[in-house]
């Protein structure tokens, strides 16, 4: 920060202007609400849910556990010191005695969390210029504490509305410990079976 404000006083006043233009989406992006600490990560919140595009907005999953619901995603608190974080995916489907399910993945990875978190940080890019009309939805992110604890950060995105991709790099790198599907909404009924 001290060196970026160093070079800012030795350029020239016009110049120094379309710096300030340029960097105020950053400044709006970091004054994002905070994230809020809850008890524990949860891929099966109807939020997750809806934001995963796997449930309707306000629909709730066929699996009838009831779920907490998960607060809005959030700037990473300063305070804030993640050992893990819980990937929450579309998985595909998953086929039992009641029939085809679309399911979710959830993954839980460790290792260095400081690139991602620094990646989470960054401020998404200001929208503009030539975009594809393909949209790419990211999964759901939870950064889990030593005592459990959880906060779902914001993914930010670059000028085209896209996960940018600082945060799948600084993800890729990290270890997956543990993963688990998890049927959420039944799409194909069994067939009843004929009976003798």
């Amino acid at each position: 920060m001290r060196g970026r404000w160093v070079v800012g006083l030795m350029l020239p006043p016009a110049l120094l202007l379309g710096v300030t233009a340029c960097s105020s989406p950053g400044e709006q992006a970091q004054d994002a609400p905070t994230a809020v600490v809850v008890n524990d990560a949860d891929c099966l919140s109807s939020q997750v849910l809806t934001d995963l595009g796997l449930v309707a907005a306000g629909a709730t999953s066929d699996t009838g556990t009831p779920h907490a619901d998960a607060p809005d995603a959030g700037r990473v608190p300063d305070d804030f010191l993640p050992v893990s974080v819980v990937v929450c995916a579309p998985g595909g489907t998953l086929q039992d005695s009641s029939g085809t399910w679309v399911a979710l993945t959830a993954s839980r990875r460790e290792g260095d969390l400081d690139p991602l978190v620094a990646a989470l940080r960054r401020p998404s890019a200001q929208r503009g210029g030539t975009c594809s009309s393909a949209s790419v939805t990211a999964p759901s992110l939870w950064l889990v504490d030593a005592l459990g604890r959880a906060v779902r950060p914001v993914w930010p995105t670059d000028r085209c509305g896209s996960p940018q991709e600082a945060v799948s790099v600084a993800l890729e790198a990290l270890e997956e410990t543990d993963s688990e599907q998890y049927p959420v909404r039944l799409v194909i009924p069994a067939e009843p079976t004929a009976q003798r």
